[in-house]
This record gives C-alpha cells, structure tokens and sequence, in this order.
C-alpha cells in the first residue's frame, strides 16, 4: 500500500519514487487512460453483449473494477470530454456545445501530473475544444510532452496538428492521397491503414521509448466506434456473432416529449425512425468497429507487458458519450438520456490489482480527473467536484447536462435545447427546461425505460425530491463557481463591530 509521495535525486537525475509500508522504493504508477467515441455501455463483451468479440477488454475487465453506472456528464463530444480533462462540469470550464473552445486558462490534467514529475503523452483524439481550432492550435495548458492529436481519420489531412495524416503520408501515401480526395466517403479502410491500427501501434512505441526515469501518463483517443459507421475493416464483420444481433428497442418518439421530438428532428433526421435493413448496417457497423478496436487495443496491452510495467499500470478504458443506434427510435446522441446515450463502459484497473469486480457506484466522467491525479500523489480536494473512485465520498446522483450543445457555426443543429438528467440508485429524472416537460423512469421496475411517469400524479413527490436534489447542488456548484469573482474588498469598521458583537 503506497502511503506518500517523495523525489530522490539519482545518478544525475530526478526520480519520482513511492515509498510503501515495509520501506522499500517504487516508481509511481504508470497511467494509461484510453477513451473510444460513441461508444455506450452495452457493447462490451464484459457488459453481456455476445454479438461483438471483444477478449482483449474482457480479459482486462475480469482483473479489473467494472463500473455499472458511469454517466457522461454531457451527451456530446467536446463538453464531455472538457470535464474528464479539466474535473470540472461545465459551468466550471465553459465548454457547453459542438465547437466551442476550451479556455486558454484552463489548464488540463496532464499539466498537474507533469508537476508530479510524469512524462505525458497523447495519441488520437482529445476534443477538448471545437475542431478548427484544435488542428490549428495547441490550448497552453493541455501539459502534454508528446503531442500526437489526430481527431478523426477522414479530415483535416493537411492540418498543422494531424499525427495520423503524417503517418499515412509517410508510410502509405496512396491511402492519403485518397482520404483527402474522398473525406468521409472513403468507406472500409484497410486494417493496416486504420486510424485504431496507428493509434494502437503508435501508443506501444510511446510505451516502449518512454523516458524510463520517470512514469508514465499516457492519453489514448481513438475514433471508432464514432459515426459515420461504415469506415471500418470489411473483414471486421467476421468477428460478429450474427446469432446474438441485438435487436432495436422499440418505442414511438411521437409520443415523446416535445423537446425530444425536436432533438431527433434536428440532429439526425436522415435515420429517424429507419428500421430493418438500414438499422441493421448502422448497428453492423458500429459492432464492427467496437470489435477492430479491441482486436487492436492488445498491442497496447502487450507493449506494457513487455516493458514490465503492466502491474504498476493505472489502466483506464472509458468513452465520452454513448449513441442511441435506433432504440427508442433515436440516433446518434444528443439530449436523449436514455441509458443507451449517457451510461459509458468504464473499467478500472488499478495499480496492482489482479481480482477483477464490479462496482454498482454512481461515477461520472469528471471523476477520473481526481481518479488519476490521486493515484499520481495529488490531492483529491483539488477537485471537489471530482470524486477520486478510490476515494470513500461516492456521489449521491449522478448528472447529465445538455445545453444547447448541438449549436455551431454551420447551423447544422438549429434548435438549441437546454435539458438535465438526474440519475439516482433507483429513479431517473429527465427535465427539458425550455418546454417545462420530462420523463420519469423508474428504472428497477422498468430497465428499458418504456413507462414515463412523469404525469403520474402519485409521482408528484418524486419528482419534486429529486428536483430540489438537483437544485441543492447547482445551487452550491455556482456558489462554488461563481461567489467572489470580482473579489473581495476589505471588511469595513462598522462590520467588524457587528461581527464582534457577542450574543
């Protein structure tokens, strides 16, 4: 059991080092922290899904903690992944939609680890901020040593920050010269080609060249299994099990609330209500993706293992959002909170940890910010909003926000919506504040989330609850936030004698 952190200078140079119970010296845990797209809970060999293969992620799950519950604190990219780099929701950092910009004050979690003395590295995707700026420009705080961005494997090929159009440029020019020609109508890329197949192999040589004397945080960003759903390797279907293909969830989103409605008109309006045929592709697809991840995701695995190092590995794998794929009659994501578009596979293994688990804890994504930085030394009040998963203080609800979070600059989401999900143990409260509607889920008596009673009258009290918990905390959250910017000036005399007064 580690019980402090120190630095000793060694031959010439400096070396974090742990000091345990019985006295010995050891490296700080190495971090790899690997994030997928889109990608929602259930699509997961360890999470009961049989059409996909997935053994590399499976076999880390079964020596790892599996989380049951973790929700993406925003249903969209660029928020989402704001609050795991920043541990902060998005009051605290100001990423609310598609293509806003992180603030350039903002400094992110690697720039804390590096002062704990780690070597930091990203390879993929980090989406911390809108697209056009991000390939064009770094944040100031991102903290990364190595800085290998590429956002997705069909754009941007000429761009400053683009690692994965260099590699093909590099090594497979004819296959760059196609993605810039065709973008993202460039369907079925080879496995060698494949943005996971760099990602993956790029993450290993990070591992094996890594400056030795220091440990490790590496940050794995990879694409699929993202939309558009057809760029995967042809032969990856093969890795399907077709007799275990999970069929669509029905429901009439004409029933739903009007604000949903819209979201589904607005964001995905080319797949609204597609059944048979079409969704069958979309879903093939997006499996086939999951499982080529996984077929790749070993090399990484592999690389700590040779290095010796895979004990003393922080492994996290986690995604920033889920994707609807039809249930319920919704694509994609967006502010639907059903579980299919907020719960995100996340499992954890933790430094020496070797008997796997499930955790039936209430996470969110901001959590991991706390989770690495306390496992690298720092203190888990830094971020309070952040729980450290190793920490006791568990949250009391987990939260999903959407705040208009489709909006950007080519209007291709125009309606801008503002909704919450409150998400307890038992119940789920879905509010659209713009239409004063909701849904309310029962979620013991009814998983699949088909009865809302939102309209009940004998859920009146429930809903209220679970309302002033929601107030409660963004009550204190923009205290917390917002109390003092402008500062604070001195107490005035005829305070201070008040103050003094004694009852």
């Amino acid at each position: 059991m580690l019980v402090f952190y120190r630095k000793a200078v060694i031959i010439g140079f400096t070396r974090i080092l742990t000091k345990r119970d019985d006295g010995e010296e050891a490296m700080k845990p190495n971090i790899v922290i690997i994030t997928s797209d889109q990608q929602r809970r259930d699509s997961l060999g360890i999470y009961g899904c049989r059409y996909v293969s997935t053994p590399n992620l499976d076999r880390l799950g079964s020596q790892a903690t599996v989380y049951e519950h973790c929700y993406c604190n925003a249903p969209v990219c660029t928020p989402s992944r704001a609050c795991m780099m920043t541990g902060k929701t998005m009051p605290g950092h100001g990423v609310y939609n598609l293509f806003d910009i992180l603030p350039e004050n903002e400094k992110m979690l690697p720039y804390y680890l590096r002062e704990q003395g780690y070597e930091t590295a990203l390879v993929g995707k980090l989406h911390v901020s809108g697209t056009e700026y991000e390939v064009n420009k770094r944040n100031p705080g991102d903290g990364f040593d190595i800085y290998d961005l590429a956002h997705e494997p069909s754009v941007y090929t000429e761009a400053p920050y683009n690692a994965y159009a260099r590699w093909l440029l590099e090594n497979y020019p004819d296959e760059w010269r196609a993605i810039r020609a065709q973008g993202r109508k460039r369907k079925h890329r080879s496995a060698e080609t494949h943005f996971s197949t760099w990602v993956s192999q790029r993450s290993a040589e990070v591992i094996r060249n890594r400056d030795k004397s220091k440990p490790l945080y590496l940050q794995v960003g990879y694409f699929d299994p993202h939309n558009p759903y057809d760029h995967y390797p042809l032969e990856s279907e093969q890795l399907l099990h077709p007799e275990y293909y999970p069929e669509v969830i029905p429901d009439d989103v004409s029933a739903m609330p009007e604000a949903l409605q819209l979201e589904a008109h607005y964001h995905c309006p080319a797949t609204l209500g597609a059944t048979g045929d079409t969704n069958r592709k979309i879903r093939t697809g997006y499996f086939a993706g999951v499982s080529f991840l996984d077929q790749q995701i070993e090399k990484i695995f592999q690389a700590l293992k040779d290095e010796g190092i895979f004990d003393n590995t922080l492994i996290i794998y986690t995604s920033d959002h889920g994707d609807m794929l039809g249930d319920h009659g919704l694509y994609s994501k967006g502010a639907m909170f059903y579980e299919q578009g907020v719960n995100v596979p996340l499992i954890v293994k933790f430094p020496h940890q070797t008997q796997g688990c499930r955790s039936e804890d209430l996470v969110m994504l901001e959590d991991m910010f706390s989770t690495i930085y306390t496992a690298a030394g720092g203190d888990a009040s830094f971020r309070p909003e952040s729980l450290p998963l190793q920490g006791e203080k568990k949250h009391e609800f987990a939260m999903t926000e959407y705040r208009g979070c489709g909006k950007f600059d080519l209007m291709g989401f125009p309606h801008i919506l503002h909704a919450t999900m409150i998400r307890t143990a038992e119940w789920k409260l879905n509010l659209y504040h713009d239409t004063c509607d909701g849904q309310l889920f029962h979620l013991t008596e009814d998983p699949q989330e088909k009865n809302n009673l939102y309209h009940d009258p004998a859920c009146a009290g429930k809903i209220m609850e679970l309302m002033q918990m929601y107030l409660r905390y963004d009550t204190e959250r923009d205290y917390n936030y917002n109390a003092e910017r402008g500062g604070r000036s001195g107490i005035p005399g005829f305070a201070k004698a008040i103050c003094e007064i004694k009852l």
